[in-house]
């Protein structure tokens, strides 16, 4: 029996006395019938008159003072009630490690411009209030019979309006949601309520399978309502149903193995990918998949459209696909651990040009199915084939490149797995050299390379040497240095860096210099990547600071080595992490920084997530170094790699392992500040 297995064994009895006991599961013999059953509208059965009504839902309460409640009817089914009058809800948020940022959301989104919400301490909690003026709750896994009350009219026009607005886009698929659960987990609870607050409009989500969290967001209007109506989303509170941050659950799907066979043309590109996945639990019968619907939904653009999914024995799949969610309807559950296949085949108007220039990426977003992050470590065979004028690159050994009169062919292989596995083609100049046995290979866009190919190959060159001394034998065997014709950023998808023109031009702008000392610390915190991203991984967001903190600290040992920047920099380096991270400590902690989202402050939400996961968590790091001294500290930091190499890692382990090459217990430094807001001294 797995952890999830027992941890839901566990969930239903300890949420039984919060609702009423759970439902026969149901189980939809139909995909798309399912989805459709709680996408489309219900009709409102008989409705009654409610007073004094106290609902527990995991930790939300309504309290609904008087008005009109009415069952959600489809199919013969409730579905959940729709009520309107006068409530309100009360959310406790006991997870001592979301504090800091909920306070900040809160203060930031809701403090200034709302008068009914409010948050307060209550007996060791953070709980938030709200007045209510209607809300919807769905559910499945439980019965819950509405109290006896007087028969009234049904609260019709209340429902359509809240109907209307939470169906816009960006507040999740609830279909697609209740399909799943009740596919996989019929016994378990999923309870969604779309609220109408006397201030503003909330979700509560309780799921105690899928995910196994319970959270509290606030909806928001469209940053640019004249162009794009979906809403969006802002998690105030996420809190973990029986387990929690410091030890998350293993991945209920993972992916370990990708075959692509990309035909593309100029804006068409068709695609056979053929997949292993394993699954992590039992009884799996739908799987879920994150796959573009949309790559550009502003604009419309990039729309992707599955034809078929075939299983190994090639038979076709149900499935049903919406929202960057694909669901898969198996013929019957793979038991854990047992890798299957399956193939799928879609493709459409996908290769978008930015800004009308002439290339295309697929890049670290989900263009290929994928499971969650936790799940993704997969090796690639890809087989790409695209017109002359787009030469492609992409990471991996180069098995074959050929050109002729009708197009380009590249073939290549990565032989361990990795995450965020990327293509690039367009009107490149290929230059490459080997350098220490590693090909090195720039990618310079059009005529803007200026000259510098070579310059930046022996930046590389000496750049992966300090690391191969610092941490192990590169991870690839070719490295590809694609330009991007924009200002300002750099990337690293595994055995590739995406950098921007100023970096062949020799020169900074304005917004890069304001996170780097320049080309070459940008050029070393993205090579950095490749041992800390690709050869050790994150499992989730709330531990990015693996792959953008450890990066980032190597970036500044590897501007210490040089010979014309040495301990100034470093130190430079360290004096301005400080400052800038000091500023934003309050704002949040450093595994939540992901969750900042200021609706009327978004540059400053931009730079409090920058400085928490790039530069607080850099001076964590500083700050073990100089605990430990250099020798201890190499050996930390190898320590990490020799026990997760190709694997993800989390911050529990990283702490253990600091302890042992350290011979010291660091526990405080990480309680106060990785999952506190103190600043490292």
């Amino acid at each position: 029996m797995s952890t999830r297995t027992t941890l839901r064994i566990l969930l239903a009895l300890l949420w039984a006395n919060s609702l009423a006991p759970a439902a026969e599961p149901v189980v939809p013999s139909n995909l798309s019938r399912q989805v459709e059953l709680f996408t489309a509208q219900p009709t409102l059965g008989p409705a009654q008159t409610v007073q004094n009504w106290k609902l527990p839902v995991g930790r939300m309460t309504f309290q609904m003072t008087s008005g009109t409640v009415a069952p959600l009817v489809a199919s013969g089914r409730t579905l959940g009630f729709h009520f309107s009058g006068r409530a309100s809800f009360r959310y406790r948020a006991e997870d001592e490690l979301e504090r800091t940022t909920l306070k900040s959301n809160f203060r930031k989104n809701l403090e200034k411009f709302a008068a009914k919400v409010t948050l307060a301490e209550s007996e060791g909690s953070l709980v938030v209030t709200e007045e209510v003026k209607s809300f919807t709750l769905w559910y499945t896994g439980l019965d819950l019979l509405l109290p006896a009350g007087t028969p009234a009219e049904a609260p019709k026009a209340s429902f359509a309006t809240d109907w209307a607005y939470f169906k816009r886009e960006g507040l999740g698929d609830r279909g697609q949601d209740f399909a799943l659960h009740l596919a996989n987990t019929p016994r378990t609870k999923l309870v969604r309520a779309e609220i109408t607050g006397a201030d503003s409009p909330f979700l509560y989500a309780l799921d105690e399978s899928g995910s196994q969290k319970e959270s509290l967001s606030f909806v928001a209007d469209p940053a640019q309502p004249a162009i794009y109506d979906g809403l969006r989303r802002v998690l105030l509170s996420e809190q973990p149903l029986g387990w929690t941050w410091k030890a998350p659950l293993s991945p209920l799907l993972s992916l370990t193995a990708v075959d692509i066979n990309l035909q593309a043309g100029k804006s068409l590109a068709t695609l056979k990918v053929t997949e292993t996945l394993v699954a992590g639990d039992e009884g799996l019968a739908v799987l879920s998949l994150n796959l573009y619907n949309m790559a550009e939904r502003v604009e419309n653009l990039g729309v992707y459209q599955v034809s078929r999914v075939l299983d190994a024995q090639g038979r076709s799949l149900p499935f049903h696909h919406r929202n960057d969610t694909l669901l898969v309807e198996l013929v019957k559950p793979y038991p854990a651990g047992q890798p299957f296949t399956l193939t799928f085949e879609y493709g459409g108007r996908i290769l978008l040009r930015p800004g009308g220039d002439n290339y295309w990426q697929l890049g670290v977003e989900p263009w290929f199915p994928q499971p969650e992050m936790g799940g993704q470590a997969y090796t690639v065979h890809a087989l790409i084939q695209s017109p002359k004028e787009d030469v492609p690159i992409t990471g991996g050994k180069t098995l074959r490149r050929v050109q002729t009169a009708e197009g380009n062919l590249l073939e290549v292989q990565v032989d361990k797995p990795i995450q965020f596995f990327t293509i690039f083609a367009g009107a490149y100049t290929l230059t490459e050299e080997i350098k220490d046995g590693i090909t090195i290979r720039v990618a310079a866009y059009g005529d803007k390379g200026g000259g510098m190919q070579k310059r930046l190959i022996n930046i590389a060159s000496q750049t992966i040497g300090f690391y191969e001394q610092l941490f192990e034998a590169f991870p690839f065997r070719e490295f590809n240095i694609v330009q991007v014709n924009a200002l300002g950023f750099g990337q690293a998808p595994p055995g590739m860096m995406l950098i921007t023109n100023e970096a062949f031009e020799g020169k900074s702008d304005d917004l890069s210099s304001l996170f780097t000392r320049g080309i070459n610390q940008r050029f070393a915190h993205e090579i950095a990547h490749q041992y800390w991203g690709h050869l050790v991984k994150m499992p989730s967001e709330e531990e990015q600071w693996v792959t953008e903190s450890f990066a980032n600290y190597a970036s500044a040992l590897a501007m210490r080595s040089m010979k014309n920047q040495g301990t100034s920099a470093y130190e430079g380096m360290i004096s301005r992490w400080r400052s800038q991270a000091s500023a934003y400590a309050d704002s949040s902690t450093i595994p939540f920084a992901n969750r900042l989202k200021w609706i009327n402050d978004p540059r400053g939400a931009f730079l409090a997530r920058f400085t928490l996961l790039y530069e607080k968590g850099a001076l964590i790091l500083a700050n073990l170094h100089k605990e430990m001294g250099d020798k201890a500290f190499a050996l930390f930091m190898k320590s990490i790699i020799a026990n997760f190499r190709w694997k993800t890692v989390t911050t529990a382990s990283i702490e253990q392992i600091a302890a042992m090459a350290g011979r010291k217990d660091f526990g405080p430094l990480f309680r106060d500040c990785y999952w506190g807001s103190q600043m490292p001294k």
